[in-house]
């Protein structure tokens, strides 16, 4: 929980100081800009949220793997502050959702095809970590800091 909430205020105040150029700035020949990263983080942000979701309310939820490149068309549609704007509304129901779970939901079993069994605590560690992951690349990226 406090790596959900601790990472999305420092989304909150790094990203809204992005400039044209932080948008498209990239961390070398090859590698996303902080527009295309954003996008993904919100692509993942949503992944992660309906799994967990899956996870605490249907029985026997299996999590289907994806894979994350032929998801990235989206940015050629979707630019970085839309993007931040659909994280921070995902991130805040996510937020909100682990912090109502219980204990025993957070326990609860769903079945991994390449990990085997995980639980909904598995889900949020992965959904906390993937954020942070790229909130340092954004970071990097930023004329702000």
């Amino acid at each position: 929980m406090d790596v959900l909430r601790d990472s999305f205020q420092e989304f909150q105040t790094l990203v809204p100081r992005f400039s044209a150029g932080d948008w498209r700035r990239t961390r070398g020949a090859g590698k996303w800009s902080a527009h295309e990263i954003m996008v993904h983080i919100a692509q993942w942000e949503m992944i992660f949220g309906v799994r967990v979701r899956c996870g605490v309310g249907l029985p026997n939820y299996v999590v289907v793997p994806m894979d994350q490149d032929p998801l990235m068309g989206e940015a050629a549609v979707v630019d970085g502050p839309m993007a931040y704007a659909a994280f921070c509304g995902m991130r805040a129901m996510n937020v909100n959702l682990a912090a109502s779970l219980t204990p025993d939901q957070r326990k609860t079993v769903v079945q991994h095809p390449e990990r085997g069994p995980i639980d909904v605590n598995d889900l949020l560690v992965t959904l906390a970590g993937h954020a942070v992951h790229h909130l340092n690349q954004l970071r990097e990226l930023s004329s702000a800091t």
